[in-house]
């Protein structure tokens, strides 16, 4: 079964309520409700999460959500190795997908639904072509995406070796804004700027913001502005000086993107390791607690119920400290990089 045999066609999702405006957030909720009543994976997995339980805990300035979801026990204790990887079936190529399962086409990609969610909306956004996980020369499509997804979903890239269980196939993934803690910690007034002002656009468009977030216990990277372009070039130049730090072919990274009020924010993630060495630990000493992107801005998933009930705010800022790049590091590469840019412009 090729990819065009796996799109639905409009005319199977338009009589959902959700449908709506026909917008591509609308058509994914549509979506998910055609594959609910279809695809029995589905149903099964949004029935559970349903039934989640979560707690929150401070971490420093900051509160985060830590959830109990056995279901994702496959994806945080995926084996991501290069021989491991080489001798599975790539679980997102078109040919090995469940039956069932279909989605809607958006240029080289195609949204699916997560059949194991960690939050509503949960969705997988996958390249049609099986190729590798990295970031270069697709910065524009996320935050494409999270335009034309729209205020009610944030958009999300998991490095190759700091959270993509399938390191091999380009994809990104999307999930409902509703729960988003990072964000909670960001700004008390977001600006007001109308999709159909004029001078909203002129506004925007002159925006931009480069800092790191303090008192949330992990090094946050944030950028926000209203011209996609130059937020494209900043997490390119970004990426270049982490790159600088390791000999990866992709420096480890995390990133998520929001787009409301004609701004985008995009949180990165600046990463040290994969797993805290509490991942490899035996019995009593070990947590199954491997963050990706979610768990970094703040849903914690944690599969293995006695895991869940012993993680708190304390073993949760080491975890965090332990996966993240320093942030006076990080710091002292933004002062480099931001003097840089000013020179340039000044000469």
């Amino acid at each position: 079964m090729g990819w065009d045999d796996r799109l639905v066609k409009k005319h199977e999702i338009e009589h959902y309520p959700s449908f709506k405006d026909g917008s591509l957030g609308s058509m994914c909720e549509a979506l998910i409700e055609h594959q609910r009543e279809h695809w029995p994976m589905l149903r099964e997995g949004y029935d559970a999460f349903g039934s989640l339980e979560t707690k929150r805990v401070k971490v420093e300035e900051s509160e985060v959500v830590i959830q109990h979801n056995p279901r994702r026990i496959g994806s945080t204790a995926a084996a991501v190795d290069p021989a491991a990887v080489s001798a599975r079936r790539c679980f997102l190529c078109e040919m090995n997908l469940p039956a069932e399962e279909k989605g809607i086409a958006y240029e080289d990609l195609v949204i699916l639904c997560n059949p194991y969610p960690v939050l509503a909306k949960h969705l997988s956004i996958v390249h049609r072509n099986h190729g590798e996980q990295k970031i270069a020369g697709n910065a524009g499509k996320l935050l494409d995406l999270a335009r034309e997804l729209g205020s009610g979903y944030f958009v999300l890239y998991n490095g190759p070796e700091c959270g993509a269980s399938a390191p091999d196939h380009l994809h990104f993934q999307a999930c409902s804004s509703e729960l988003l803690p990072i964000a909670e910690h960001l700004f008390d007034e977001d600006p007001v700027l109308s999709e159909e002002c004029s001078t909203c656009e002129e506004t925007a468009a002159n925006t931009f913001e480069l800092f790191t977030l303090g008192g949330c216990g992990r090094t946050t990277v944030v950028m926000r502005g209203g011209n996609s372009r130059e937020l494209e070039r900043w997490i390119y130049r970004l990426l270049d000086e982490l790159g600088q730090l390791n000999e990866k072919p992709e420096p480890m990274v995390n990133i998520i993107a929001t787009y409301a009020g004609r701004l985008w924010t995009v949180y990165l993630f600046p990463r040290a390791r994969h797993r805290p060495a509490s991942f490899f630990e035996e019995r009593e000493k070990r947590l199954t607690v491997s963050p990706g992107a979610i768990d970094m801005a703040g849903v914690v998933v944690v599969p293995e119920r006695a895991h869940y009930e012993k993680l708190d705010g304390e073993r949760l800022v080491g975890i965090y400290r332990e996966v993240s790049y320093s942030e006076e590091l990080v710091n002292e590469m933004l002062d480099s990089m931001t003097s840089a840019e000013a020179t340039f412009f000044r000469d």
